[in-house]
C-alpha cells in the first residue's frame, strides 16, 4: 500500500496533547498568515531559503508512506543549517501551553530529520520563530539535535500513523469489495426511482454537478445515496458528504445506510450533531478549565476514536454520546475527530457551506476525492445568504465596557474607541434623520477597530482564566471574529446596513447573493448532486446555488396517481396586504367548507402569524365545533412531536392544524394515509416586505431585470409548493390542495406549479368549491 501525508496533518494527528480551549485558536486567515511569514522572510537576507518543499519517502512494513511539506525556512548559522518554523498570535509566547509549543517543535522536527537525510547531516537546529501580532514582537528558540534522535522520532511518528492507515485501507478494501457487489435494496423500483439512480450515477461518472426536482414519492434519499456508494466502492472518490438543512432529513439518510447496511453493505457513516445540542450539561455548566470533557482532551482522544471505529459502524448521535461518555470526551469534537475516518457524513450544510464553521481538516492539505449529495437544497439560498452576512450590535460593547476592571487599560481603550465610533454613527443619523442606511462600501474603519480589540481580548482571555466576565468576553470575542471573517468575503455582492433599534444600533455586512462562494465550496468535490421536491424553476436555483453553466439539470414526475389529489384555487379570495381585512371570513369558510365536506386532518398556512391568529378568531367564532391546533411562535422538539400526534390515522373528529407558511410544519413532516388529507394555501407566500428584501430585489433588478421575482415570487412560490407538498406521501395517499388567493389564476403563477398538478379547477365562488370538494371525494367514497 502506498499513502501520502503532508507534514502538518501527521504531527498534528499522533502528537497533539492537551486540552481543549477555543480560547487559544488564532483569529487571523491565512492569507494574513502568509502576509507575515513573507515579511519575516523577506526581513531574514538573501541567504534564507523560503517555503522549501521537502519529501521524503519511506516504508513501514513493506507499505510505502510519502511525507512532505515546505518548511518556513532554511538557513545557515555558524556552520550549521536552521530549520526555521514561523508561527503567529496574539497571545504572548510565555503564555502558550508548552504542549503547544512542543507541536510547534515537533513539526520543524520532521523537516530537520528529512533535510538531514537528504543532505547527510550529523548535526541541525531548529528555529521556533514566534510572531505576536499585538506588538509586532518576534521571539526566537532554538533547539540542536542530532541525526540519531530524529531518526528515532520520525520512525516512531511513522508507526503510530502506519496502525491508522492500516485499519483505513483494510476497511476501505471490505467497504469496496461490499458496496461493489450491493443490490438496490427493495424488490422493485418506485415510478422515476431508477431513472434517478441513473442520472445520478452517471453525473457522479462524469465529474459533474446536477440539478433534481423529484416530487414526493419518488424516495431522493435513496436514489442518491445508492448510486453514489455504488461509485464509492468502485473506487472514484473517498467519501461522501450527504448535507442537509433539518433533522427530519438527517434521519432519512440515517435510515437508508441501515437499510443498506442489512442488505450487506459496509460503511461507516457518523451524524455530525450540532454543538450545543450534543453537548452534556456539564460541559455547558463549566468553564473550559473545568470541563472534564475538555481537560486532557487530546491526550485521551485517539484512544477513544480508535475503539468507535473498532466497535461501531453507523455511528448516530446516542453511540456518540455513549463513547463520549466512556472516554472523557467531548462528544462534539469527538464526532469530528471520527468523522476523518467514515465513509459516509451526514451533516447540516454548515459544515460544508459556511465560512466560519466548515470541515477545514477535509478541505484544507488533504488528497482525498468526494461526493456531495444536498438535500432539500431550496433551503440552502436563505441559509448561505444568512452565513456570509454578520452583523455586530453597539450594546454588546458597552455591556463588555463595565465588565472589564479599570486596570486593563488597552483594551478599556479598545472597548471606548469601538463605542466612539457608534456614537458617530448615531450623531450623523440624527442629524439626517434616518433610522435605517446602507451603503456598498465596507465599514473600514470599524473593521480596524474590531481587529484591534480581538487581539487584545484574546490576550485577556488567555491571561485572565479564572476572571468572573470569561465568559462574556469570550462570548464577545467570538462575535467579533465572525464579523472580521465575513469582513474577508466582502465585494459587489455585498451592502453594509445601519440601523437604530431603539437605543441600540446594528451594524451588518450583508450578502445578497452568495452564488460564487457556494460554487467555491462546490469545486471542493469530484461531483455534486442538488435535489429538492421543489426546484421550480431549475434554472433559477442553479443561479443562486451556484451551478456551474454546465451543470445537468433533471426534472422527475410524480410517481402517484394523479387522480388522488385535486388543486382547487379559490379566486374569489385576495390575500394582499390592502385586502386582508376582507378575507378573513373567506377563509374561514373555505376552510370549515373543505372539513364539512370530508372528515380528516387538514393543514392550513397562514404568511404570518398575525394573519393566522386573525383567522383562528373568526374560524373559531364560527366553526366552534370544529377542532383547532394552532403552531406556537416558539415550539421544542418535544412540543413539536406533540403537535405532530394528533393527526392521528383514520380520526373520529376533524382536526385543523393553523400553521406558518415556511415554517417547520410546512416542510419535512411525513404524515401519511389519512394522517392529513388536505394542505390549505394562505397567500402566494411573498416574503415580507423589509430592508434586505428590497436590497435583493435592487440587486438582481440591476443584474438581469428579475428582481421583484428572484426577491419574492420565487421564494414565495417554493414555500407554496413545499406546504402542499405535505399532502401526497404515498401511492395510496388521495387529498386536495386549496389555494387561497386569487394570484393564483395568473400566468406567471401558473408556470410555475408542479407538472403532478394534472387536476386543478378554478372556483370562482364558493358554491363552485363546495361542489368540487364534494365530486372529488364521492370518487372515493
Amino acid at each position: 500500500m502506498q499513502w501520502k501525508i503532508a507534514v502538518r496533518n501527521l504531527v498534528e494527528f499522533i502528537l497533539r496533547k492537551g486540552d481543549l480551549d477555543n480560547r487559544t485558536i488564532s483569529n487571523h486567515t491565512a492569507q494574513e498568515g502568509a502576509k507575515i511569514h513573507r515579511k519575516l522572510q523577506k526581513a531574514a537576507g538573501d541567504t534564507y531559503q523560503k517555503e522549501v518543499f521537502l519529501r521524503e519517502e519511506t516504508s513501514v512494513e513493506n507499505d510505502k508512506i510519502i511525507v512532505e511539506g515546505r518548511a518556513d525556512g532554511i538557513f545557515k548559522e555558524e556552520d550549521l543549517w536552521v530549520i526555521d518554523e514561523i508561527k503567529t498570535s496574539e497571545v504572548r509566547f510565555e503564555d502558550l501551553d508548552e504542549s503547544q509549543v512542543e507541536l510547534y517543535y515537533a513539526q520543524a522536527k520532521v523537516y530537520a530529520y528529512i533535510y538531514c537525510l537528504q543532505n547527510e547531516l550529523s548535526n541541525i537546529q531548529v528555529r521556533l520563530t514566534y510572531y505576536r501580532t499585538n506588538e509586532d514582537k518576534v521571539t526566537y528558540k532554538k533547539r540542536t539535535y542530532d541525526w540519531c534522535f530524529l531518526k528515532d522520532f520520525f520512525e516512531k511518528l511513522l508507526k503510530e500513523y502506519h496502525k491508522w492507515m492500516v485499519f483505513q485501507a483494510e476497511w476501505r478494501q471490505k467497504r469496496n469489495t461490499t458496496l461493489t457487489n450491493i443490490t438496490f435494496p427493495y424488490t422493485t423500483f418506485r415510478k422515476g426511482q431508477r431513472e434517478l439512480a441513473s442520472a445520478a450515477y452517471k453525473t457522479l461518472r462524469t465529474k459533474q454537478e446536477l440539478f433534481v426536482e423529484a416530487p414526493t414519492g419518488v424516495g431522493k434519499t435513496i436514489s442518491t445515496l445508492f448510486p453514489t456508494l455504488k461509485a464509492l466502492g468502485e473506487n472514484h472518490a473517498d467519501r461522501l458528504f450527504y448535507l442537509t438543512a433539518k433533522t427530519i432529513t438527517r434521519q432519512a439518510a440515517e435510515d437508508a445506510l441501515a437499510t443498506l447496511a442489512a442488505e450487506g453493505a459496509k460503511i461507516k457513516s457518523i451524524t455530525i450533531t450540532a454543538k450545543d445540542k450534543i453537548s452534556f450539561p456539564e460541559e455547558q455548566e463549566s468553564a473550559p478549565e473545568n470541563n472534564p470533557y475538555a481537560i486532557g482532551y487530546y491526550d485521551r482522544v485517539n484512544e477513544g476514536v480508535w475503539d468507535i471505529l473498532h466497535h461501531e459502524n453507523q455511528i448516530t448521535r446516542p453511540i456518540i454520546e455513549a463513547y463520549a461518555k466512556k472516554h472523557t470526551l467531548s462528544p462534539f469534537e469527538l464526532s469530528l475527530d471520527v468523522s476523518l475516518f467514515c465513509d459516509v457524513i451526514i451533516a447540516d450544510y454548515n459544515y460544508l457551506f459556511d465560512p466560519t464553521v466548515y470541515l477545514r481538516r477535509f478541505f484544507e492539505d488533504n488528497n482525498e476525492s468526494y461526493y456531495f449529495l444536498v438535500d432539500e437544497a431550496h433551503n440552502l439560498v436563505n441559509r448561505s445568504r444568512e452565513m456570509y452576512s454578520a452583523d455586530i450590535k453597539r450594546n454588546t460593547f458597552e455591556s463588555a465596557l463595565k465588565s472589564f476592571p479599570k486596570n486593563s487599560k488597552k483594551i478599556l481603550k479598545s472597548l471606548r474607541d469601538i463605542d466612539n465610533e457608534f456614537a458617530s454613527i448615531e450623531e450623523i443619523a440624527q442629524q439626517n434623520g434616518w433610522t435605517f442606511h446602507h451603503q456598498k462600501a465596507p465599514a473600514e474603519t470599524l473593521n480596524k477597530l474590531l481587529l484591534r480589540f480581538s487581539g487584545l481580548a484574546k490576550e485577556w482571555l488567555a491571561a485572565n482564566p479564572e476572571n468572573q466576565n470569561q465568559e462574556e468576553i469570550l462570548n464577545l470575542y467570538f462575535e467579533v471574529l465572525h464579523f472580521l471573517k465575513i469582513s474577508d468575503f466582502y465585494d459587489d455582492t455585498y451592502e453594509s446596513t445601519i440601523e437604530i433599534i431603539g437605543d441600540n444600533i446594528k451594524i451588518r455586512q450583508f450578502c445578497m447573493a452568495p452564488a460564487h462562494f457556494l460554487n467555491n465550496m462546490l469545486h471542493n468535490a469530484k461531483a455534486s448532486l442538488l435535489f429538492s421536491a421543489s426546484l421550480t424553476p431549475l434554472p433559477y436555483y442553479q443561479e443562486v446555488l451556484g451551478g456551474d453553466q454546465e451543470a445537468l439539470r433533471y426534472r422527475l414526475p410524480s410517481p402517484f396517481p394523479a387522480k388522488n389529489q385535486q388543486v382547487f384555487i379559490a379566486s374569489y379570495i385576495q390575500t394582499t396586504y390592502k385586502k386582508r381585512g376582507d378575507s378573513y371570513h373567506s377563509i374561514a369558510q373555505a376552510i370549515a367548507d373543505a372539513v364539512y365536506t370530508k372528515k380528516g386532518n387538514y393543514l392550513v398556512f397562514f404568511p404570518s402569524y398575525k394573519y393566522l391568529d386573525d383567522c383562528y378568531e373568526i374560524f373559531r367564532q364560527r366553526f366552534p365545533d370544529i377542532n383547532v391546533v394552532l403552531q406556537d411562535t416558539q415550539m421544542n422538539e418535544q412540543e413539536r412531536e406533540d403537535f405532530l400526534a394528533k393527526f392521528v390515522e383514520n380520526p373520529k373528529q376533524s382536526l385543523v392544524g393553523f400553521c406558518v407558511l415556511g415554517g417547520i410544519f410546512s416542510e419535512g413532516i411525513d404524515l401519511k394515509g389519512t394522517r392529513l388529507i388536505g394542505s390549505i394555501v394562505v397567500g402566494v407566500g411573498l416574503p415580507q416586505k423589509n430592508h434586505e428584501q428590497e436590497l435583493i430585489k435592487d440587486y438582481f433588478n440591476a443584474k438581469e431585470g428579475q428582481g421583484f421575482e428572484y426577491a419574492y415570487q420565487l421564494p414565495g412560490m417554493n414555500k407554496v409548493l413545499q406546504a402542499a407538498g405535505r399532502v401526497i406521501r404515498d401511492a395510496n395517499d388521495k387529498g386536495i390542495v386549496l389555494l387561497l388567493d386569487q394570484r393564483f389564476t395568473s400566468n406567471i403563477y401558473r408556470s410555475l406549479f408542479p407538472s403532478h398538478w394534472q387536476n386543478i379547477e378554478i372556483c370562482h365562488k364558493p358554491e363552485q368549491l363546495k361542489q368540487g370538494l364534494k365530486t372529488f371525494w364521492q370518487e372515493f367514497d
